[in-house]
């Protein structure tokens, strides 16, 4: 007697929960993705084969522009007041709760000390028109490197550590590198890495 074959019956698979899922996931990236802040100053660094990558976070990065003016920036926002603190007892400057609170939305600055007070008070929308003179960084005042010895102490305290990049216009003169090493040097800060931009690697 033949054997009576079942009758077959196509799959289907309901996709609206992957379509779902798809979607929610799509919206979670969009809200929680951080892009990348302007910066106050445009720098055209010399190129490079290097392969060694910059931290994504846990970096200061001084920027040197063409007419060389020296800018400060850091990335980890928790330091960022606790830095404006050390630097104003440092120099004997207070600063007020709202311009602690502006201090910690600067992507970078190049204004001495001084006059970081008046730089804050500027409503964010003028500050690009300002004209600034870039931070010191004489023998006399070197205040850049300042910055980068009291961040330093202060992840220090947190347990924490700051690496240092240096990013260098390709017109910026030597002598302009040369001072800011040997300021460094002097606070026995001889580690750091220059960012540069990526170049083919020659085959």
């Amino acid at each position: 007697m033949a054997r009576v074959k079942p009758k077959r019956h196509g799959i289907h698979i309901d996709m609206t929960p992957m379509s779902d899922l798809a979607w929610l996931l799509l919206t979670f990236f969009i809200l929680t993705t951080q892009f990348k802040p302007k910066e106050t100053v445009t720098i055209d660094p010399p190129s490079s084969i290097s392969q060694i990558k910059v931290r994504d976070h846990g970096m200061m990065k001084i920027s040197i522009t063409s007419d060389g003016k020296y800018y400060f920036s850091m990335d980890e926002e928790k330091y960022k007041v606790p830095l404006l603190d050390a630097m104003g007892k440092k120099y004997g400057i207070n600063f007020t709760e709202d311009e602690k609170s502006e201090f910690k939305k600067l992507t970078d600055f190049g204004v001495s000390i001084t006059g970081l007070k008046q730089y804050l008070n500027i409503p964010e929308g003028r500050r690009e028109s300002v004209n600034v003179q870039g931070i010191p960084a004489d023998s006399t005042k070197p205040e850049i490197t300042d910055w980068v010895f009291e961040a330093r102490e202060i992840a220090k305290k947190d347990g924490d550590s700051l690496d240092l990049g240096i990013k260098g216009d390709v017109n910026t003169q030597y002598t302009v590198f040369k001072n800011l090493l040997s300021r460094l040097q002097e606070k026995n800060m001889n580690k750091f890495q220059l960012i540069t931009s990526a170049e083919s690697k020659p085959e």
